[in-house]
């Protein structure tokens, strides 16, 4: 074996780029590391060892990061796997969401929208990278229902008796199927082939619910999973996430902020010290832990760096970056309360620039790894051990060729102590070693290389800023499905027509319905109607009171068409009692009143076990009540409409909006507008800041509450302005300590998320107008929204 370890070493100039700066008192070396280069085109296998993963027998180590197609738009694909591919990492993570691309079952599409799986990883393939195919095919990502189709739920006749992710026939043959056709499609991008995709994963995080299934059932379901995988794919390198037990031909890989650990004492140990050491996801920006209404999450640079450092050192084959550029939850994907913007705080932010607070930072440490990994792979499948160099936390890990000691080597220095800076001597030199901190050291010159604690290699790039409030325009319509109903004198029902909008299909049951079941997923947006007669005594009260349970983020209630209050909640369940007044109806006893409730929900649960039991809407379970005024009425006849008017006639939509009897709002009006508004504001392209730099664009949406946002017909995602509570005092950030999500938060007492993201290729530059549509749940003010313009610098761009 030590052969080839010496072949990959001479083959280290094909692949490597190297650079090398002598400072005063350190020495900073970087390198391009791209395994692929070698094998691109050309058929290649995929194997592990303890050490390393292996192409062709040639043992590499992978540094990844992970981007999602969906959530960029496609015209920056391109320069976001650039910007990616600049840290330093050499392959790309990314997950196939099963319900973004089977819209019906049966039904494919792999083209529309962000849909382009293929032509996204040709472009990783073009930079040179590989791709880690995260296939699942539930995934979680805080994608709605966690990646699969909403029709793969118990509520529709054909999946009644369904059970996810657990043995149940309908599931692993809807699972085996979707895999299949996947692993088709893109069988020209797999390695066999000379493409990217180097290695595979099925399931995802599954000891996260392994114990609300049976043991048996586990173990079961895991290995009929690992077979059915190998089944399609013989010849693909298969992962799964976080499932130990896992049969030795799939191998497990870790989720976790730190890996060190179990990568020596757990993962190892269990597999007979045979499968490598994978991480697909170490977490910085925190996407599954920011929701509406939250702190946003900050990992400190300093703690990610120390981790994956630490990683390295005790002999991972890959490690990856969740998410090293988040992006936009365009439409209406995202799960339940989870923001619109995935992730704040990545190395790259989401308006495609560098973070500040990480990106130099990082990109410094994989460039050095990069730089040495000829002495990672030199030792082979005998990694060096942890040498306790104090009694106090620091260990020492030394990476030197047994056979020829004048290769490049490399020493590790790692404090594990979370309080204690300490000073250590090594081979006649003295070192300081921060606590909760890693020291990369040139084996041979015995100078620092790298400093997890020291961020004087973060450089700040310089922003310009500037606020975009020159509207032509701005207009407003009111949503004609919330403003239709009236009463005839006889307090009949009946539906007010207009020449501009056609009223929604309407259909009815005798009891309330689950709203995805109803939906399918077409609109965040359903409507309950039912009639109720009033004795003598209901109309003889000014107030007539209303209990119901409400699984969903906003409730509208109105009576005989008048509007008589608005609910917002994050909560799962919350238990709903209000008030309707009835003082301006003059009704008579027998008289029948029109109740009608409008639920918005903001996406399914994307994490969770049995997902497929858990619904949203009203009240749809068989225990549920709805009381009116001490009468149950659950039961009564109800019509369903789904989603606005405005939807399905596109208000929107350039195209179809422009005949609109859109009313004008003055833009120096500050007074509030009602409820349910389609808001239009029309301004020209901007012109850059600068002329060197692009300008970025973010809608801030002050003076608004919640809702959905377009530009030019294209679905910017839901918006919510809701705020974080407030905390005083605010605790300092430490990096030191084990880091989870309630460490380092910030804006408290601001809306978690003010800014929506658009890409500049939305915007005309033909010299026609812009439309930037939004619709507006409760009452606000337009005139406060503007475009923030965000530029970098000239003299900082990067290259």
């Amino acid at each position: 074996m030590k052969s080839l370890y010496y072949m990959l070493i001479s083959l280290m100039p094909m692949v490597m780029f190297f650079n090398i700066i002598q400072c005063s008192d350190s020495i900073q070396v970087s390198a391009s590391y791209l395994p692929y280069l070698q094998f691109r085109d050309r058929p290649y296998n995929v194997s592990g060892s303890m050490r390393s993963l292996h192409l062709n027998d040639v043992p590499v180590l992978i540094q990844s990061g992970s981007m999602h197609y969906p959530r960029i738009h496609p015209d920056d694909w391109l320069s976001m796997i650039q910007l990616v591919k600049s840290t330093g990492i050499n392959c790309i993570s990314i997950y196939v969401f099963w319900s973004y691309h089977e819209v019906e079952p049966g039904v494919y599409d792999w083209t529309s929208e962000r849909r382009n799986i293929s032509q996204f990883i040709e472009l990783a393939k073009s930079e040179g990278l590989l791709v880690l195919l995260r296939i699942g095919p539930y995934v979680d990502g805080e994608w709605s229902y966690g990646g699969l189709p909403v029709w793969l739920r118990p509520f529709t006749e054909k999946y009644k008796d369904i059970k996810i992710r657990t043995v149940n026939q309908l599931w692993q043959m809807e699972m085996q199927t979707f895999t299949e056709t996947v692993i088709k499609y893109l069988h020209p991008l797999f390695a066999s082939n000379g493409g990217p995709i180097f290695m595979v994963q099925i399931e995802n995080e599954y000891d996260n619910i392994a114990h609300a299934f049976p043991p048996a059932d586990v173990a079961a379901y895991m290995q009929w999973a690992s077979d059915m995988a190998h089944s399609i794919c013989s010849i693909c390198y298969w992962i799964t996430c976080k499932y130990e037990n896992v049969d030795i031909k799939t191998n497990n890989a870790n989720n976790n902020y730190y890996s060190g650990y179990w990568l020596r004492n757990i993962h190892w140990p269990k597999h007979n010290y045979t499968q490598p050491g994978i991480t697909t996801e170490n977490w910085i920006g925190s996407p599954g832990w920011t929701q509406f209404g939250s702190a946003k999450p900050h990992r400190p640079i300093q703690d990610f760096t120390y981790s994956i450092t630490q990683y390295i050192a005790y002999g991972a084959a890959m490690h990856n970056t969740y998410m090293i550029y988040g992006g936009t939850n365009y439409g209406r994907v995202v799960g339940r309360t989870h923001t619109t913007t995935y992730s704040f705080d990545p190395p790259i932010l989401e308006i495609g620039i560098p973070n500040n607070n990480h990106f130099n930072h990082l990109k410094h440490l994989l460039n050095t790894i990069n730089y040495y990994v000829p002495a990672l792979l030199s030792v082979g499948d005998n990694p060096p051990p942890l040498v306790n160099i104090t009694t106090k936390g620091v260990v020492s890990i030394n990476y030197t060729s047994p056979t020829n000691i004048s290769v490049q080597s490399v020493i590790f220095l790692i404090n594990n102590n979370d309080k204690l800076d300490q000073t250590v001597e090594l081979a006649g030199s003295s070192y300081t070693v921060s606590a909760w901190s890693a020291l990369i050291i040139d084996g041979h010159s015995k100078a620092i290389v790298y400093n997890s604690a020291n961020l004087s290699d973060n450089t700040p790039i310089k922003l310009i800023t500037a606020q975009f409030k020159n509207f032509s325009s701005i207009q407003y319509l009111p949503e004609p499905s919330l403003i239709s109903s009236i009463f005839t004198n006889n307090n009949k029902y009946k539906l007010k027509k207009s020449s501009f909008h056609a009223t929604l299909p309407v259909t009815n049951t005798r009891v309330m319905q689950e709203h995805y079941s109803t939906t399918l997923d077409k609109s965040d947006y359903l409507t309950y109607t039912t009639s109720i007669q009033l004795n003598e005594s209901d109309i003889n009260r000014e107030n007539l009171t209303l209990r119901l349970p409400m699984r969903c983020e906003s409730l509208f209630i109105f009576l005989n068409g008048k509007w008589q209050t608005s609910i917002f909640t994050q909560a799962n369940e919350f238990n709903v009692t209000t008030i309707l007044n009835i003082t301006d109806f003059k009704l008579k006893p027998y008289s029948t009143v029109e109740l009608k409730l409008v639920g918005a929900t903001m996406g399914l649960d994307s994490y969770g076990t049995h997902l497929e039991s858990m619904g949203r809407g009203l009240a749809f379970k068989l225990s549920d009540t709805v009381i009116f005024n001490g009468k149950n009425i659950v039961s009564n006849k109800w019509n369903y409409q789904i989603g606005l008017i405005g939807e399905d006639k596109e208000y929107f939509n350039p195209i179809n909006n422009t005949n609109l009897p859109w009313k004008p709002i003055s833009n120096q009006s500050s007074n509030k507008l009602s409820n349910f508004n389609w808001f239009r504001l029309t301004f020209q392209t901007p012109v850059n800041l600068i002329n060197s730099s692009s300008n970025l664009y973010q809608v801030n949406m002050t003076g608004m509450y919640k809702g959905l946002l377009y530009i030019n017909g294209y679905s910017l995602g839901r918006y919510l302005t809701i705020k974080a509570p407030t905390k005083d005092p605010i605790p300092p950030c430490d990096y030191r300590g084990s880091y989870d999500p309630s460490k380092c938060r910030y804006d408290w007492g601001e809306p978690t998320q003010i800014l929506y993201h658009f890409s500049t290729h939305l915007l005309n530059n033909n010299g026609k107008e812009n439309e930037l549509i939004i619709f507006e749940e409760t009452d606000a003010i337009p005139t406060q929204v503007y475009i923030k313009i965000t530029a970098i610098e000239s003299s900082y761009l990067v290259k």
